[in-house]
């Protein structure tokens, strides 16, 4: 039997060729998949949230904003139908009211926004916060006097500096119903004094 000698130019031929398919294999399972390492490829391989939708990527930043106004908005309306209950004053118990309608609202327009941006948050398990019964009034005023202050601090940020811009004008036009829900409290504080 004779030996055939190999060429080097044949070996570094075949060598190309493996390592080629080798390499297309991995780029198209990283675009068709998403998980690639390749930043530049997962980009284009968005997921969708259902058939013929588009999600829009957004940054760390705004999704927390999402999830954090989504969370407190939960506890606004599960603490106001509390202070419908509880709230000893027509005062708190309107006000009360007032806060369980106007965040039902404002939950509802955040979450079609945050279902276009696919960003995804549960809310499911927000609770009323326990401020007693012995001057359920005045904690319950006093609860949102502070957190109204700091959601009017953060959405103002959000509308400033927000990276999305549909997020960016959906808190600038948010802002206001805040406002007018401190000045409610503030001056509902004053009357209870």
């Amino acid at each position: 039997m004779k030996r055939k000698l190999i060429s080097v130019s044949v070996i570094t031929a075949v060598a190309t060729a493996a390592i080629s398919f080798g390499i297309i294999g991995t780029v198209r399972a990283q675009t068709d998949t998403g998980i690639g390492t390749n930043p530049h490829l997962r980009a284009q391989s968005a997921p969708t949230a259902s058939p013929g939708a588009t999600v829009v990527k957004m940054s760390q930043k705004d999704a927390k904003f999402i999830q954090e106004a989504a969370g407190g908005g939960a506890q606004e309306v599960e603490n106001g139908k509390m202070a419908e209950k509880q709230g000893k004053s027509a005062e708190v118990r309107n006000v009360g009211a007032r806060m369980v309608a106007d965040h039902a609202r404002i939950n509802k327009e955040l979450t079609a926004l945050a279902n276009r941006k696919g960003v995804t948050f549960n809310t499911s398990g927000v609770r009323a916060q326990n401020l007693g019964s012995a001057d359920f009034d005045r904690a319950y005023l006093t609860l949102l006097d502070e957190v109204h202050k700091k959601d009017i601090a953060a959405f103002e940020r959000e509308a400033k500096s927000g990276d999305d811009k549909e997020l960016k004008a959906w808190a600038s036009k948010t802002v206001p119903t805040l406002r007018q829900h401190l000045a409610m409290v503030e001056a509902a504080e004053k009357k209870s004094r």
